[in-house]
């Protein structure tokens, strides 16, 4: 199985490139390569198709020489992403200090660990799905643990990450889809180009409602702290990351970073957080001061509790089921207090149950 993913990624990555399968033979597929690369019409590309034949892999990696040398590119890096199914991150860093590619320890240290924090903040993001969590999950551990570290090439620092690629992040459910690793990857690299682009490289920027609602697949308070803690542990260098696969080739840039622009990340994690609706999911008590209701038997029921959120008194909004109203309305007129478990999304003078896990008034 795996030598068939082995020549189906090297197919792909032609195809990908634009090149174009002109026939099949019993061993070869025979591949022309695109206008753009200016070769002889009578150029063609043998990729052996055999792939349950022992000596397949050897001639793969006469394929991945050969491409490399005509895109001058990696052959490790390549080799990687057709042999291995793995993503590649390169991160590219101009410094003054650094001389032929071998930073001192403690900056190498702070972009390793750095980029780590990084990576597993948008790990959490794509599980989550929220702009602020308070907790790590198992997913970006496991995320994490996949992710390698191989490779510093000479001359300015150039680290490359190999990421996970079609390995499951998350277990998909009967409700849910799976989470896999180039999900994940991609999106960091959408996540950090927003960032760079809209943010990092703009004079000014509005963050009204409307904007953070169109931006919000890309809005996360724990990444942007992190890209702005690496972008001053490698001391406002220059830096460009580029995500390569088999599908995917993108490249994003910080240059010309510096203490004002760091300012607008600030200025932006702390927007986020005092717009952002959502809290943290927790237990909620308090007691019913209101009931609004029009049939008591649809699931369109709302009572107003008071309770504390943050040790504050707060009004809290919750919808309810034809079941769940005859139960407020009970613990209404008995002056109960009530249990909510569920997630709250802040709104101007209250706050408001978006998912309601479990309700129960609690005994007199």
């Amino acid at each position: 199985m795996m030598r068939e993913i082995i020549y189906k990624n090297m197919t792909d990555l032609l195809i990908t490139r634009k090149w174009r399968k002109q026939e099949t033979k019993s061993k070869f597929d025979i591949y022309i390569p695109p206008q753009d690369l200016d070769f002889e019409n009578s150029y063609k590309l043998y990729v052996y198709n055999k792939y349950e034949n022992k000596d397949f892999e050897n001639s793969i990696l006469k394929i991945i020489d050969l491409i490399s040398q005509i895109y001058n590119e990696d052959i490790d890096e390549l080799a990687s992403i057709v042999i291995e199914d793995r993503q590649i991150l390169s991160l590219h860093i101009e410094n003054e200090l650094i001389k032929n590619g071998k930073p001192n320890i403690p900056f190498f240290d702070n972009l390793i660990h750095k980029t780590k924090e990084l990576l597993q903040e948008t790990a959490n993001f794509s599980v989550f799905k929220q702009p602020h969590f308070f907790e790590n999950s198992e997913e970006a551990e496991r995320y994490l643990n996949y992710c390698n570290f191989f490779k510093n090439d000479i001359g300015s620092l150039i680290t490359k990450i190999q990421l996970p690629n079609n390995e499951d992040i998350k277990e998909g459910t009967l409700f849910t889809p799976a989470i896999k690793g180039n999900e994940i990857n991609k999106n960091f690299i959408k996540i950090i180009s927003f960032i760079n682009e809209e943010i990092l490289n703009q004079d000014s920027f509005d963050l009204d409602d409307n904007f953070l609602l169109e931006n919000r697949d890309f809005i996360s308070v724990n990444i942007s702290n992190k890209l702005k803690n690496l972008y001053l542990g490698i001391d406002y260098s220059d830096i460009e990351m580029t995500l390569k696969g088999i599908r995917i080739n993108k490249i994003t840039e910080a240059k010309e970073l510096d203490k004002s622009k760091l300012n607008k990340l600030t200025f932006f994690s702390r927007t986020i957080k005092e717009k952002m609706k959502e809290i943290s999911e927790n237990n909620f008590y308090g007691k019913i001061i209101e009931l609004k209701s029009k049939d008591v038997d649809s699931d369109k029921n709302i009572a107003i509790v008071e309770g504390l959120v943050k040790n504050v008194k707060r009004k809290i909004s919750m919808p309810l089921n034809s079941n769940q109203i005859k139960l407020a309305a009970d613990a209404f007129k008995n002056n109960v207090t009530v249990l909510i478990n569920g997630t709250l999304e802040k709104e101007k003078s209250q706050y408001k149950v978006i998912e309601l896990r479990d309700f129960k008034p609690l005994s007199r």
